[in-house]
């Protein structure tokens, strides 16, 4: 796995977390506090899904797709349970709105139904073309995506749609999306998975169900805890603003492990752990490269960037929310997308299911009691302790699979270059867009001046070469 490679998976997951980001603000701005808190609610519901019953299928098609035997015929039933699952929700959303037995605002229940199936078969198929490492076409969907995103969701507020409207316009665009992985909904002949498999498979992915409801709860249990205790217009002050640090920093993180995670599963999938251990070894360094500037920056810039990107009525927040919201998508990350890969290569998903509930049950309880007493800030305090209690959990758990190490030579070079970048940051006064892309790129340039001096991962002298 070269670093271009890398560099092209993060990369086009920035350019759409950019798109995501002008979609949020576009949405914020266009629906209010009060408005935004509602819609806010319906993807809630729609991440109930794609979170608890989604998720395990996923997780399932990327861990087993290393056993090429089993591959179509696991894939073939994977797409039907999804499909299935998806289409029986609706159907069930319909017949309670049409009994009125709905209990949210008119619409919303069916409209989130719509996401999560879209957003259900989006992922599906992306897990599948990450898997398969069909980059190309995986950039592709995750572009359209974005784009498709932004652009429905403009012409609906711009007929004056409400939360409803813009909630089925992004499930169009992740449908239309997913459409585009062509042969993972095309396929013909399919094939009978064998009970034994099926058997491994639910033993694989059952577990997995509990530790996706944990999942859930963690993601957006706080929403539901804060409805109940803070004004809406609060919630839909934190919705926006850990909204926008989970899909900013939560795609460098995502994009890191959609070209390493493949390579990891095959490789220990082969018995090769030497191979493992070097690959791991490499994600944890790339990973600390790309995702620790990420983050300082995004927590040193995010105060100037919600009054830029929302307006004045999102910014009266806490102080400290923005730092505490920034390090708990950090950890999140960390957790996720690097500690607990080594709970799935070795199959032990209880110990993954453990560790999301400490820190669900923990960071969830902890926020019940400050947010009385600390408002919306109390709960982002209560969210990080738990996500770092989580972490701890999962370091534990993952003993003995792979080694938690990153060679020292590409350790230090990310942590100079943030701790040079930090004053560079800081020495700009606030202002509008043109003053906070000019920190962006002082702090890139010094971040990227030392990475270059230190000929990080060989980049400098491989660039010499192709040059002379």
């Amino acid at each position: 796995m070269s670093l271009r490679t890398s560099a092209a998976y993060v990369a086009v997951r920035m350019v759409s977390g950019l798109l995501a980001m002008a979609t949020l603000a576009l949405v914020v701005r266009g629906l209010g506090p009060e408005a935004y808190g509602q819609l806010s609610l319906g993807l809630a519901l729609a991440a109930a899904v794609t979170l608890v019953l989604f998720n395990p299928l996923n997780a399932t098609l990327a861990r087993f797709h290393a056993e090429p035997a089993q591959r179509e015929a696991n894939l073939c039933l994977l797409r039907r349970l999804l499909l299935g699952i998806g289409g029986g929700l609706l159907l069930l959303s319909l017949l309670l709105e049409a009994a009125g037995l709905q209990l949210f605002a008119g619409g919303l229940l069916v409209a989130a139904a719509c996401m999560a199936l879209s957003q259900g078969m989006f992922d599906f198929s992306g897990q599948h073309l990450a898997a398969s490492q069909q980059s190309r076409r995986y950039a592709v969907q995750f572009l359209a995506k974005a784009v498709g995103s932004l652009c429905g969701c403009a012409l609906v507020l711009r007929a004056g749609g409400g939360p409803v409207a813009v909630l089925l316009a992004m499930a169009a665009a992740f449908l239309a999306a997913a459409l585009m992985a062509g042969p993972v909904w095309r396929r013909a002949g399919e094939r009978v998975s064998k009970p034994s498999d099926r058997r491994e498979l639910l033993a694989f992915g059952g577990p997995l169900l509990l530790t996706s409801l944990l999942g859930y709860l963690l993601l957006w249990g706080d929403r539901y805890l804060l409805e109940r205790l803070v004004p809406l217009a609060e919630l839909g002050r934190y919705s926006a603003l850990t909204d926008l640090a989970q899909q900013t920093l939560g795609l460098v993180f995502s994009g890191l492990c959609s070209a390493w995670y493949p390579r990891l599963v095959l490789a220990f999938g082969a018995g090769d752990r030497a191979e493992a251990q070097r690959l791991y070894e490499r994600y944890a360094a790339l990973g600390l490269a790309a995702c620790l500037p990420a983050g300082v920056g995004f927590a040193l810039l995010l105060p100037d960037i919600l009054r830029l990107l929302y307006g004045e009525a999102f910014v009266q927040v806490p102080a400290a929310l923005p730092a505490l919201v920034s390090a708990s998508a950090m950890i999140a990350g960390v957790k996720a997308y690097y500690l607990d890969q080594a709970l799935l290569l070795g199959k032990r998903v209880w110990w993954h299911a453990a560790s999301i509930a400490l820190a669900a049950g923990g960071g969830l309880l902890l926020a019940a009691l400050l947010v009385p007493h600390a408002g919306i800030a109390g709960a982002a305090a209560g969210l990080l302790t738990g996500q770092l209690a989580g972490a701890g959990l999962s370091l534990l758990g993952g003993h003995g699979v792979l080694l938690r190490r990153c060679p020292r030579a590409l350790c230090w070079p990310p942590v100079a270059g943030c701790a040079l970048m930090v004053p560079c940051l800081l020495a700009w006064p606030a202002g509008g867009w043109l003053a906070v892309m000019l920190r962006v790129l002082t702090g890139a340039l010094v971040y990227a001046t030392v990475m270059w001096l230190a000929d990080f991962d060989g980049v400098r002298a491989r660039l010499m070469r192709r040059f002379r």
